[in-house]
């Protein structure tokens, strides 16, 4: 059986890089925009997903599975862009469609995405990631999810206020 080697057994000084040197090169590498730790951070996307879609997100889940979808089908090029896009754009302004194509194809994925719960891969496969988190059910007061229970026993059985 193989067994790991003691720090006393580890070969040192010597030809390769010291620990210093590769956390500065990792440094450099993290602060090129094309890196993936560059990438938006979840309460950058948590921002932009709330003006995009007009809510906020409970499952930041959900919202990691969009992104990685539309990141395999728009292009991480376009995803990113898409993020500097709503961020960029003030209140009077987010209802107008993104000049940039991909961008505007983006964001109308990205929303039905959050707000159905399903992914739709570049080959068309449709794929229920979050069916019970998606959006609709947040913002519809009057629906809940199948198999969804209520506030308490027997909550179907009395008509909604206003009926």
């Amino acid at each position: 059986m193989r067994r790991c080697a003691t720090t006393e057994e580890m070969p040192s000084g010597g030809d390769g890089p010291d620990r210093r040197a590769v956390l500065a090169a990792l440094a450099g590498l993290a602060s090129l925009p094309a890196f993936p730790a560059a990438a938006a951070t979840a309460a950058d996307w948590s921002l932009a997903v709330q003006i995009l879609a007009g809510t906020g997100m409970r499952d930041p889940t959900l919202m990691d599975l969009a992104l990685a979808a539309l990141s395999r089908q728009a292009g991480v090029d376009v995803v990113a862009r898409l993020h500097r896009a709503v961020l960029e754009r003030d209140a009077d302004d987010i209802v107008r469609p993104f000049e940039d194509a991909a961008v505007e194809a983006a964001a109308r994925s990205l929303v039905a995405m959050l707000y159905t719960g399903e992914i739709t891969d570049a080959d068309g496969t449709v794929t229920a990631i979050g069916f019970h988190q998606a959006l609709a059910w947040e913002v519809l007061a009057f629906a809940k999810a199948p198999s969804v229970c209520g506030p308490g026993f027997g909550w179907w059985a009395d008509a909604p206020e206003g009926v």
